[in-house]
């Protein structure tokens, strides 16, 4: 399904399989059945498949890996208009790591805020999609990272606000999806704005973007906290009704696919495949042809906080 309406994902998809919903319907849902990722077909299948053997037994049976995501966030991941047809870049990276896996991705549409809760009962193998990796998030799951990410502010046509700098949300509603690190985000700035007494920063939370695009569009909120390259889709396929500022981006740290503490075999296999095909070009060749090769990485790996890892 699609996640256009949510901000900072996960991955997408469940053990069960079901027709995929238009994307307007599915904003109002807080799950809805998996579909396979069209653009795998042809892929090697089994043992053909470089890296099969080193997946988790119980998926070499069932072929394929189980995601959960908000597939309403383009360019991540988003449903073509007749509502069933997979997009973005992230679902054509996972065509690739498909091939070299010999498995499928089933993809599952959740709201973002019930992913985390539904991984950990067992409802996906993982989560993926524009999911950010943090501190705080890594205590209770490992993170395999594979983009760098930031967060940029969307504001209406014009910047009537004048939103240039952090400091100038400051006394402004600002509007982010619930759950994710944007709300957490401007929940720690407006503390930071009340202790420094330039006025009160009120974060605007809503279930996915559509809130909060049309809260920016009606002048509701001054701004929107998103990830960088979504903020930049939404501002260009605005119709001029919205536009990005430029150079403002906060909380550079890395996007990954998010596992069970317990699945070190699939996470480290999920590694491997990240790696062979940025090894091999083909990673890149995806992010170029998405014009988002600046958020690339030389190198996948575990847990980008506690490993250290840097954002360039």
């Amino acid at each position: 399904m699609a996640r256009l309406a949510q901000t900072t994902r996960r991955s997408l998809s469940w053990r069960t399989a079901a027709v995929a919903l238009p994307l307007a319907g599915m904003l109002a849902l807080s799950a809805c059945g998996g579909s396979s990722n069209a653009s795998s077909e042809g892929a090697p299948t089994g043992d053909k498949a470089p890296l099969f053997k080193d997946l988790p037994k119980d998926i070499q049976d069932a072929g394929t890996i189980q995601v959960g995501s908000s597939v309403d966030y383009p360019p991540f991941e988003y449903y073509a208009p007749d509502g069933k047809t997979l997009k973005g870049f992230e679902t054509e990276l996972a065509a690739l790591l498909e091939k070299k896996l010999g498995v499928s991705f089933t993809w599952n549409n959740a709201s973002f805020d019930t992913l985390f809760s539904a991984l950990k009962a067992g409802r996906y193998d993982l989560v993926y999609g524009a999911t950010n990796d943090t501190a705080e998030r890594e205590q209770s799951f490992d993170f395999v990272y594979y983009l760098q990410s930031s967060q940029g502010f969307v504001v209406a046509k014009g910047n009537p606000h004048g939103i240039k700098t952090v400091d100038d949300l400051c006394g402004k509603n600002v509007a982010a999806v619930r759950g994710g690190v944007q709300a957490q985000w401007l929940d720690a700035q407006a503390k930071k704005c009340a202790a420094e007494g330039k006025g009160k920063l009120t974060p605007m939370t809503f279930d996915g973007n559509a809130g909060e695009q049309l809260a920016v569009k009606q002048d509701k909120a001054a701004a929107m906290l998103e990830n960088f390259p979504t903020a930049a889709a939404f501002a260009k396929e605005s119709n001029g009704k919205l536009e990005l500022v430029p150079d403002l981006q906060v909380e550079k740290q890395f996007f990954g696919m998010v596992l069970p503490k317990d699945s070190t075999e699939l996470r480290d296999t999920m590694v491997k495949a990240w790696n062979e095909i940025i090894a091999d070009g083909s990673y890149q060749k995806v992010l170029d042809k998405w014009d988002l090769g600046q958020i690339g990485i030389k190198k996948s790996g575990v847990n980008a906080v506690a490993s250290k890892a840097t954002a360039e």
